[in-house]
């Protein structure tokens, strides 16, 4: 007859042990339970806008780490001044790396000599901000030209008419960088740095007081 195969019992305690080293790893932040620090709509740049769209944005895009700093600088002067030296950058940090860059800057898009002609090419803009190939650039509608690769979104967005600063037609440059990390490839990660390049791009229009119409959605 054969032997019957024995029970393999554990004890109540030792369930009760793990269990507790279990909950306690978790709340104290332990891998491979870290906890994911909060980001408050009070935390975030200015420059990347007041939109209910930003922080889900953020929360979706960045990676996870116990806690995030935003850097936000605003330089230079808006149109009603006649300066094109106007640039806005915000940078989000992590443990000790930068984890996405938003960076917006005053550009000469139309000379006054040329005027209505195609003397800027926004293919070459794409590319440059990008830092890709023609090729594997995808667009989507907004502002004069709305452009996107993974883990990148960039928007050119109309800005001050001829007269306002010496040299002809300027435009607002958006680019939004995520930097690498696992999932930052995924397509909802793209809508949202979609999402922040629009946000970021439609403060600046209003910081910068452009009075060519921003094209933007929504």
């Amino acid at each position: 007859m054969a032997a019957m195969p024995k029970k393999v019992v554990i004890p109540l305690a030792a369930l009760l042990c793990v269990a507790s080293a279990t909950a306690a790893a978790y709340a104290f932040g332990f891998p491979p339970f870290e906890r994911r620090g909060d980001i408050r709509a009070s935390d975030v740049c200015e420059s990347l806008g007041k939109s209910a769209k930003v922080v889900p944005a953020l929360k979706g895009s960045l990676p996870s780490e116990p806690g995030y700093k935003f850097d936000d600088r605003l330089d230079g002067r808006d149109i009603t001044q006649g300066a094109s030296d106007y640039t806005a950058d915000c940078l989000v940090w992590g443990e000790g790396r930068v984890l996405l860059s938003a960076r917006t800057e005053m550009m000469l898009t139309e000379t006054a000599e040329n005027m209505g002609s195609e003397t800027y090419d926004v293919r070459d803009w794409a590319k440059e901000a990008l830092n890709v190939r023609e090729s594997d650039i995808k667009s989507f509608t907004a502002g004069t030209r709305g452009v996107n690769v993974a883990r990148k979104a960039a928007i050119l967005v109309p800005c001050a008419s001829p007269g306002h600063i010496p040299g002809g037609t300027y435009s607002l440059s958006v680019v939004v960088d995520l930097r690498k990390h696992e999932g930052s490839g995924k397509p909802e990660v793209r809508q949202d740095l979609i999402d922040l390049a629009i946000n970021a791009a439609r403060f600046s229009h209003q910081k910068a007081k452009c009075d060519l119409p921003s094209r933007l959605p929504g």
